[in-house]
This record gives C-alpha cells, structure tokens and sequence, in this order.
C-alpha cells in the first residue's frame, strides 16, 4: 500500500516534471516565399573585335548574341521551419532553422536544407552563434538593396561579383574549382557565425569557413592549398538611416584563376591566392513620406601568388549603385542606377595590365501593386550594358553571353510570403 508520504512525494515530483516540460516546450515557425517573375529577355550587341589587347579578356570575332526569349524564374522562392528551445533558468535558447528553395517554375529541384539553415544559440544580452550554411555577414546589406522581398533579375548586378559570367550570388561550402569562386555574394557552407546584440544603435556579425575542401594528399606532386573564407560587418542604425561596413577574404579560392583567359590554379607556380571584398552601405527611409533611398559602393581586388613571368597577378575593380522607391499607399515605383569601372591589373613583376574595355552599367525601372500586406503584383524593365571585353550580367546569368553584350528585359511577376 502506497503511503500519503509517498504518494505527496510523487505528485510533487510530476508537477515540477511538468512546470519543466511546460517552460522547454520548443516554439516552432513555419514560413514561406513564393514568388514567380516572368520576363522577355535577349542578350544584344556582342563584341566583334578585339578589346584593345586586354589582357584578362579574349574577344571572338564571331561572337553571337542571345536572342529574344520568354523564362520563368521562382527567385528566391522557399519553404522553411525555424523555432527556438529555451534553456530554463538562462538568458539563452537553442535556436534552429532549416530552409529549402521552392521551385514553382519546375526548372530545378528543389533541395532541401540549400538556403539559410543552421543550428545555434541565442541570448539576449550576449549575442547569437550559429553553425551552418547561412549567408555571409557580407552579403547581408544587400538582401535589403533591391525593392522587393528576395533577389531578383533586376536588382542591383554589378556588385558582389567582377563581371566574367560570374553569378551573382552563390551557395557553396567551400572552394568548388568554378565561376563560383570569384563570387562575394555568398550563402556560405561549413562556417561558424557570431552576431552580437545591439549596443546603442552598434551592431556587428563576423563569420569563418573552415577549410574543408583542403586536399586530402600530402603527395610531392600535391599542390597544397587551404580553402577559407572570413567575413565581417560592422553596422549602425539610428531612425530611419542604416549604415553597413563590410569586409571580406576569400583565402585560396583562386577567384583571379576564373577571371583570367587560360589561367589555372592551384598550381605549382601558382600555389596561394587572397581575394578581398570591402564595402559600405547606406539605406535611409522616411516612413511618414513613403520614401526609401539606397547606396553601395564596393571594391573587389583579386591576388594570385603567381610566379610566372606575364602572367595577371591583380585585378581591382570598384562598383557602386544607387536606388530611390516611393510608395502611394498600395502603388509604390522605384528606379535603380548603377556602374563598375573598369578596374585596374597587375602582371607578375609589377607592371600595368591592359584593361581596356571592362566595366558596365545597369538602369532597372519598376512599379509594385499590394494587393494585401502579404501579397504583391510588380512589373519592371531592366537593362545591363556592357562594354567590349565586358560580361556583367542579371541574376541568373544568360547562358552564352558574350563579352560586349547587354542584358535588355521586361517582366511581370508576383509574390506572396506567409
């Protein structure tokens, strides 16, 4: 027979069980983007002589043009699940998050886990550390440089990326020997995030890549490299003004070896490299007048540890862009500028490279309907304009566009979050 004492014993046990299961009980989110964009798009006026020597570019005398074409493209289309689990007597939560991009237009598959998606923890008074593939504190200002939610077509295209048919945002958990090396817009794998929490208006995110795509041999004829990246924004708010500083290195990606007519890397003369990113970002809003006003500048530089005599050791470029948004209760219009000088190279042995011919423009102009706060119907014209040895591009890149040859495209499309 059970005793009072016992059994007093025991109820207190089960309610103090579930006071505990009741505070860690963990919140779970579920949320999404779907969006489908509709454009008629051509890739006009390739070069068809040669770029003054230049000395990254080879220009084909039969280069072609892409002809006018309809594409449907889901842009940053997702589905995700996120929550957090708080860790009782703490100022601390184990937090979580897992999204997948959503192929509404059926081109790709969509994969699971290959947006932000991480796993971490989280105080209030002491900042968030995360462990996954996420995007990188760099690329952070500029999900909030275009004038709808995600990356579009039409949205700023000559920063984060030199030009050469590289993408204009990426996803990769290490060097991947592609395009893709040479991209400062990165979501990027196998790295360790920490932002801190804000501190009168100061804030701040640095994130590290390890080095997994190191190689496995240490045989003699091995060239041996080690694959980072390290990434850093310092950013202050105040009212309606935003100001983002952020830095960037990209160690023994090569990204110069992409850039570059018959360079390769890593090699035996070419065994290190250290590509850098800088940028500064401003976005100031008036919310009484509907009004939003956004700027970035941005400097690339590329830097092999080349050896061989007339070979590109540096490239240096810098891009900026400027974009206005004006809102009219549901209507709201917007207009982008922007531009990428030439840049400027280095041959091994200190002397100029030709550069004659790089740089781009780009005008993008667009009206928004809302049809509810969660829901949008926009169309917009765009245009990137290269110059001869020229290969900016809009995101997604044309296939097959050649340097000299300008992006021309008009779209519809429409977007829903929950």
């Amino acid at each position: 027979m059970i005793s009072r004492r016992t059994l007093s014993l025991a109820t207190g046990l089960l309610a103090v069980a579930a006071a505990g299961q009741a505070q860690d009980k963990p919140n779970v989110t579920i949320y999404g983007t779907l969006i489908a964009f509709a454009d008629n798009v051509q890739a006009s006026d390739a070069s068809t002589r040669a770029a003054d020597g230049n000395s990254l570019v080879t220009v084909s005398p039969t280069a072609t043009n892409v002809p006018s074409k309809l594409r449907i493209t889901c842009s940053t289309s997702n589905l995700g699940f996120k929550g957090d689990f708080k860790i009782k007597g703490d100022d601390l939560k184990l937090i979580w998050q897992v999204e997948s991009s959503v192929s509404v237009d059926g081109d790709q598959p969509s994969v699971l886990a290959g947006r932000n998606s991480a796993i971490g923890l989280s105080g209030a008074s002491w900042g968030t550390v995360l462990v996954g593939n996420w995007d990188t504190p760099y690329k952070f200002p500029t999900l909030f440089t275009g004038t709808q939610r995600g990356l579009f077509p039409f949205d700023n295209s000559l920063t984060g990326n030199p030009g050469f048919n590289v993408p204009g945002t990426v996803t990769n958990s290490g060097r991947a020997g592609t395009k893709n090396d040479a991209s400062f817009n990165r979501r990027q794998g196998n790295s360790l995030q920490y932002w801190t929490p804000d501190m009168s208006g100061f804030s701040a995110r640095v994130a590290y890549s390890v080095n997994e795509t190191k190689p496995t041999s240490d045989a003699p004829t091995q060239v041996q490299y080690s694959p980072t990246v390290i990434s850093a924004l310092l950013s202050y708010r105040t009212g309606g003004l935003t100001v983002h500083y952020g830095y960037e290195r990209h160690n023994d990606y090569f990204g110069l070896s992409q850039l570059t007519a018959g360079a390769t890397a890593p090699s035996l003369t070419n065994a290190s490299s250290k590509d850098e990113g800088q940028e500064l970002a401003v976005f100031y809003a008036i919310p009484s007048t509907g009004t939003r006003i956004t700027g970035i500048v941005e400097q690339l530089t590329y830097r092999n540890d080349e050896t061989v005599a007339g070979k590109v050791s540096e490239y240096k470029r810098t891009a900026w862009g400027v974009s206005a948004q004006q809102s009219f209760g549901q209507h709201k219009i917007w207009g982008l500028y922007g531009t990428a000088d030439k840049g400027s190279a280095k041959l091994v042995g200190g002397a100029g490279a030709n550069v004659e011919g790089l740089g781009a423009t780009q005008v993008t102009l667009g009206y928004n309907y809302a049809i509810t706060r969660t829901a949008d119907v926009f169309a917009t014209y765009y245009t990137v304009v290269n110059k001869a040895a020229a290969t900016y591009g809009a995101f997604p890149v044309l296939a097959g566009i050649n340097p000299g040859a300008d992006t021309r495209a008009f779209g519809v499309g429409v977007l829903y979050t929950f």
